[in-house]
C-alpha cells in the first residue's frame, strides 16, 4: 500500500462494506477516494462490468476525487471489504500544483478511455447479434456490411493514433 501518511492529514478513516453493498455510486458527487485494504470489488460503468479488483492498495474513486466531479463508475463489494477512506486528497496536490495538473490530466485520459471501452463493447455486442441473425438467414450482404463497419472503426482508430 502507498505511504498514505506522507501525503494526507487527518481526513482519513477505515470503512468496511459487506458483500453486495455499494461503495461508490455512479453519478454521485465525489466526497473522497478509497484505498482497498482487503477484500474484492466489482466496478461497472452504465451497467457494464469493467473490472474486478482485489489488489491491496488499489485506489477507487480517484478520478472523480481529483477532478471534483460526479462518480464515473459504480463500485460494489463482492465480498466483505475494508478501505482507507480519504476525504480530501486534493489538499496535498493543491500545495504542489504541478502534481495536481499531472494527476488531473491522467484522470481525464482515463475517463475518455472508459467511454471508448463502453462504446466499443456495445458496438461489438451489436455486431455479434446482427452477425448471428445474418448467419441464420444466410444474409451475406449484412455480414459484408458488418465487416466494413468493423474495418472503418479500426482504420479510424489507426489514423487517430498516427496523428497523435
Amino acid at each position: 500500500m502507498p505511504e498514505v501518511k506522507e501525503i494526507l492529514d487527518d481526513n482519513r478513516k477505515i470503512v468496511e462494506f459487506k458483500s453486495g453493498e455499494v461503495v461508490i455510486q455512479e453519478g454521485t458527487m465525489a466526497d473522497g477516494l478509497y484505498v482497498l485494504m482487503n477484500g474484492k470489488v466489482e466496478v461497472s460503468v452504465k451497467g457494464t462490468k469493467i473490472a474486478s479488483i482485489a489488489t491491496k492498495g488499489a485506489f477507487l474513486g480517484e478520478i472523480a476525487s481529483l477532478l471534483r466531479c460526479r462518480r464515473i463508475a459504480t463500485v460494489v463489494a463482492s465480498e466483505t471489504s475494508k478501505f482507507l477512506f480519504i476525504e480530501n486528497i486534493t489538499r496535498h496536490f493543491e500545495e504542489h500544483t504541478s502534481a495536481l495538473t499531472i494527476a488531473q490530466t491522467l484522470a481525464s485520459r482515463i475517463m475518455d478511455m472508459n467511454q471508448k471501452i463502453i462504446y466499443y463493447q456495445k458496438e461489438i455486442e451489436s455486431w455479434i447479434k446482427k452477425g448471428k441473425d445474418a448467419l441464420v438467414g444466410n444474409d451475406a450482404a449484412t455480414l459484408q456490411n458488418l465487416l466494413l463497419d468493423m474495418q472503418k472503426i479500426l482504420v479510424d482508430e489507426r489514423v487517430h493514433k498516427e496523428k497523435a
